[in-house]
């Protein structure tokens, strides 16, 4: 299943650093020529079988409609934003000295309810309950939403990497493309450019005179790479997002995963490697 999650484009909102969940602001003049720029530079999901969402917000729908023009969609409006309350429409500056605004920030914000609005938790377990309810129809989806909403899912998918949901923030226009599988969950970036790696030397490599090339059964031997002959994501176990299986004795048996050897996975492989640094950095620290 693919979910492509894409943040809406710049607003009144963001371009002040606004407290502006709540608030249905359209995008501005330069948010919606930020889109438009995105847009004619490609790298954006084909609509072709995907199930078509946003917030329902102003501001999810013209982005929409900039990227895809008047199209079917649906609006889900328990993806909508965080409800800052009386906060909504301020700016640290202007909220600084307002002791309500202190205890808010103060302590456990996700915790903290904002008044007349939500907590970071309330508004997560909102969130979530949407997303679980469109995991569970199946779909290949797009959904166009807000950088507080991908935050939370993203937050939700990959734990392991331990970042918040400020680290997951997308920019406007942006957001990822996330595959869940049964035994792995793997994204990419939206939209989908061409990486800085593709098409370099250092990314892609065969030795056709390799006595088991291709060492892996695959219907594109053109594209099977010997850049990663032993996978660097083996001793991650079952975080390697791999298509692996276990043996009756525990064993990783790999011998059906193509994703170190295929000539696109390359910047998948990459990014793994500050788990494999975490984990050799644990192991050290025990044998010392």
């Amino acid at each position: 299943m693919l979910i492509h999650m894409l943040r809406h484009g710049d607003t009144l909102g963001t371009e002040r650093r606004l407290y502006y969940g709540g608030a249905d602001l359209p995008l501005t003049a330069a948010g919606a020529d930020h889109i438009r720029a995105l847009r004619a530079e490609g790298g954006f999901p084909n609509l072709e079988g995907l199930r078509v969402c946003t917030s329902g917000m102003l501001r999810t729908e013209q982005t929409l409609e900039l990227l895809y023009g008047d199209v079917p969609h649906e609006a889900i409006p328990e993806l909508r934003e965080m409800e800052f309350g009386d906060f909504e429409m301020h700016s640290y500056e202007e909220l600084k000295d307002d002791p309500r605004y202190i205890e808010w920030i103060s302590g456990d914000n996700l915790a903290n309810r904002c008044p007349g609005g939500e907590s970071g938790n309330d508004f997560a377990a909102r969130v979530l309950r949407a997303f679980d309810g469109i995991v569970a129809k199946g779909e290949d989806c797009l959904l166009v939403v807000h950088g507080g909403v991908i935050s939370c899912i993203m937050e939700r998918l990959f734990p392991e990497e331990r970042k918040n949901r400020y680290d997951w923030q997308p920019k406007p226009g942006c957001g990822y493309t996330v595959e869940l599988t049964e035994r792995s969950v793997c994204r990419r970036a939206l939209p989908d450019v061409k990486p800085a790696w593709m098409g370099k030397g250092y990314s892609f490599f065969q030795n056709r005179a390799c006595e088991y090339f291709p060492c892996h059964k695959t219907a594109r031997v053109e594209d099977f790479s010997c850049m990663f002959c032993y996978c660097p994501l083996f001793a991650l176990g079952d975080r390697c997002g791999g298509n692996f299986r276990y043996t009756e004795k525990g064993d990783k048996d790999c011998s059906n995963c193509l994703v170190p050897h295929m000539r696109e996975n390359f910047g998948r492989i990459i990014e793994k490697y500050p788990l494999i640094r975490e984990l050799a950095a644990r192991k050290n620290c025990r044998e010392r």
